[in-house]
């Protein structure tokens, strides 16, 4: 009797975790679409000094959309989207777009070869050892891309790589003076921002 017992408690647990798993996989909302409390809010200030000795101040750049993307170099992600980032910015550097990469939890050298190799060319710095910057930003993955417009608001957050023309869309809209009048959540490899 206690034989069957266990059994049917085990039978009753497999069958819980496989109906998690079908939701999980079928029912659940998109994993790239995390919300952010940082929607519509001012984006926080911060100062870097960029690898090759530039200092950069975000609120600078007011004014200006920026593009700000957090990377690291062991990020197999973050290579996937290292062309595309650096695509949008040769198209965009001209127009005023501003475009800063933020290597957290990453050594110096290490962040250096990646970006000689993936030939990045924008504003690209570390962020400080404790991460301030990345936290600041609630920061949960990267690559994690934010969008912010002229007026220093965050408009999109993109978590994993962003997709080919996402940055593009935003820019093209900012630039020619649509900012979206209402935030969105987030913006996912398959959104428009």
């Amino acid at each position: 009797m206690k034989k069957q017992w266990i059994f049917a408690l085990g039978g009753g647990l497999f069958l819980a975790f496989v109906s998690l798993m079908v939701y999980g996989l079928y029912f659940a909302s998109d994993p790239k679409e995390i919300p952010s409390n940082l929607i519509g809010t001012k984006a926080s200030n911060f100062h870097v000094i960029t690898f090759d000795g530039q200092t950069v101040d975000l609120k600078n750049y007011r004014g200006k959309p920026v593009i700000l993307n957090f990377w690291a170099s062991w990020c197999v992600s973050c290579r996937q989207e290292a062309h595309i980032v650096e695509t949008a910015y040769q198209a965009f550097k001209d127009q005023g777009a501003v475009f800063i990469g933020l290597a957290i939890n990453d050594e110096r050298s290490a962040s250096l070869r990646f970006i000689e190799k993936y030939g990045k060319t924008y504003l690209l710095g570390p962020d400080d050892t404790i991460g301030t910057i990345s936290l600041n930003y609630g920061v949960t993955a990267v690559p994690e891309t934010f969008f912010i417009d002229k007026e220093g608001i965050i408009r999109y957050k993109s978590l994993g790589p962003v997709a080919s023309g996402q940055i593009d869309r935003f820019l093209e809209q900012q630039l020619q003076g649509d900012t979206p009048v209402a935030a969105s959540q987030t913006a996912g490899n398959d959104q428009q921002p």
